[in-house]
Parts: structure tokens; C-alpha cells; sequence
């Protein structure tokens, strides 16, 4: 189970990064500086829901994914402008930084599961 966890969250956050630097990439001027840095920006910003969740900052982990929700509206509203699209596609776009909170927050109690059976087989010795 812990393997299928890791590899949805993987294809998650591949999924929203990805997104997220077509996103800013659009936005751009579109030359290579901004392709790089497109990049720089989908990954730190879709891998911190990600790493505050396991740190335990679970509203800094909440603020990155309304951030990340956000982007993709202002995407959209350029793109199409607010039509029953623009309503269902946002719908659809909240759903990776929900489940990308949520699997990390599996992640992170599978680890307090580790941690308390380390530390009751060290209190046993």
C-alpha cells in the first residue's frame, strides 16, 4: 500500500507541476529564460503542499494549494473567460492540490507509525 501511495502522489505532483509551468510559461514572454524559470516556479510551488504537509505546517500546506488553485484560474479566465468551461475546469483543477494534501498526509502519519514502533522496539532493549 505504501508503494501505490508514493506512486499517486508522484503522478500527481508530476501532473500539477507540469500544468503549472505551461501555465506560467503562457503567461510569459515565452523565451528560454522563462521556460527555465517556469519550471523553477511549478516545482517549488506544487512540491510545497507536498513538504509542508510532512513537516506537519498543515495551513502553510493548505495556503500553497489555494495559491496553486489560483494560478489556474487566472489561467483560465485569460484563456477562455468565465463560461460553464471556465466553471468546470476549475472544479477539476482543485482536485490535484486536494489530493496531493491529502496523500501526504498518509504519508506523513505512516511515518508517526514508524516512529512510535522505532521507538517501542529501542524501549524494549
Amino acid at each position: 500500500m505504501k508503494t501505490l501511495i508514493r506512486i499517486t502522489i508522484l503522478f500527481a505532483l508530476i501532473t500539477q507541476i507540469s500544468h503549472a509551468a505551461y501555465i506560467y510559461y503562457t503567461l510569459s514572454n515565452g523565451g528560454l529564460f522563462e521556460q527555465i524559470m517556469s519550471w523553477v516556479f511549478a516545482i517549488s510551488l506544487e512540491t510545497s503542499i507536498f513538504i509542508f504537509t510532512i513537516a506537519g505546517k498543515r495551513n502553510t500546506a493548505i495556503f500553497f494549494g489555494l495559491i496553486s488553485w489560483s494560478v489556474n484560474i487566472l489561467s483560465y479566465w485569460f484563456e477562455i473567460g468565465f463560461t460553464q468551461k471556465f466553471v468546470a475546469m476549475n472544479v477539476v483543477s482543485i482536485i490535484i492540490p486536494i489530493t496531493i494534501f491529502f496523500y501526504s498526509e498518509l504519508i506523513k502519519s505512516d511515518k508517526r507509525t514508524y516512529t512510535k514502533s522505532l521507538a517501542k522496539t529501542n524501549t524494549r532493549k
